[in-house]
């Protein structure tokens, strides 16, 4: 065990480049010790901290703020290697608890960014699973790509995420609400993963899609994967959308439509709260016929995108660009 790199080392409190999570990281590195190891360690000295939230400190999401995170932080030199007061006094002052802009924020609920949220907790609890599971590993980029076939019904779905782990896991959650489940959705493509368990809630045809990770995780690794989903016929939907109970870095959501059945009108939108009135955002239909919707830094919410049919069921023009449409509540 050693000290912290000159660069970890500045004169004033704060988070950031050289501050308090940049120390604590540096010395985490430089001790050898996993996260859990050291949680484990922090637990029998009377001043318990979990893994996760080692992990969420040396990553700058959030820093020891109440009395009984501060009273770990000496006990957390220790055990570094690092003398009294090195990482207590680069913890800035406490953070405030308000929106930050571009929506940025504190995690939720999922009952406050789901819409039926007890649908997903019944499918979940068919594998073991509770709703917090799904942020297990985070998330932390997501890119969906869905398939419009020519009857406007979603045909596929491709999904590529980045997924950060603050525990030791070897499995990752998928779950999505279709239509009707005349039979089971297929997985098409997996790399980085393969699929272990599928289950579903029929009644509401929630699905959940349980995939294990080609190597395990540690707190703190990250990993990229990618797979894809052949649905059953007859999936109906006006909307690509995916709820975020953490703030994370990136989503992507495109639509591609067949050319027999291009919509008319389209926007996407941003929910900060499953009940609350969305926010619009004008869409440009590619010449590929593929809708795009890109956010970075995207709070807790809705994202997705919506969009509207002509009479006849059937175009093969660009459809003129249109103003966004609100979305009732």
């Amino acid at each position: 065990m050693g000290g912290l790199p000159p660069e970890a080392t500045v004169d004033r409190p704060g988070a950031g480049p050289g501050g308090f999570d940049a120390a604590l990281r540096a010395a985490i590195t430089d001790s050898g010790l996993s996260l859990d190891e050291l949680s484990q360690r922090l637990r029998r000295r009377r001043t318990p901290v979990s893994a996760s939230t080692l992990s969420y400190w040396q990553n700058g999401e959030n820093q020891p703020e109440r009395a009984s995170s501060l009273a770990a932080v000496p006990v957390l030199e220790e055990l570094l290697g690092l003398p009294p007061g090195t990482l207590l006094r680069l913890v800035g002052p406490r953070r405030s608890r308000q929106r930050r802009p571009g929506g940025v924020g504190r995690s939720v609920g999922f009952d406050e960014v789901w819409g039926r949220p007890e649908t997903y907790v019944r499918a979940l609890t068919k594998i073991d699973a509770t709703p917090e599971d799904l942020n297990h590993p985070f998330p932390v980029s997501q890119h969906l790509s869905s398939r419009i076939d020519a009857a406007g019904h979603e045909e596929s779905v491709r999904v590529r995420r980045i997924m950060l782990a603050d525990r030791e896991t070897h499995r990752f959650l998928f779950v999505s609400r279709c239509h009707n489940l005349s039979r089971p959705p297929m997985v098409t493509y997996a790399d980085g993963c393969r699929l272990n368990r599928f289950r579903a809630d029929v009644f509401t045809a929630t699905c959940v899609f349980e995939f294990t990770l080609d190597a395990p995780l540690r707190a703190g690794d990250a990993v990229a994967v990618e797979f894809a989903l052949r649905f059953p016929p007859g999936q109906e939907t006006r909307h690509a959308l995916v709820a975020l109970s953490r703030p994370a870095r990136s989503l992507v959501i495109d639509v591609a439509f067949a050319p027999e059945r291009l919509p008319t009108r389209y926007w996407g939108f941003r929910r900060s709260r499953s009940t609350a009135t969305p926010e619009d955002t004008e869409l440009l239909l590619t010449p590929t016929r593929k809708l795009q919707f890109v956010t970075l830094d995207p709070g807790p919410g809705q994202y997705g995108i919506e969009w509207r049919w002509d009479r006849t069921h059937n175009t093969l023009r660009t459809p003129r660009r249109q103003p966004p449409t609100p979305r009732a509540a």
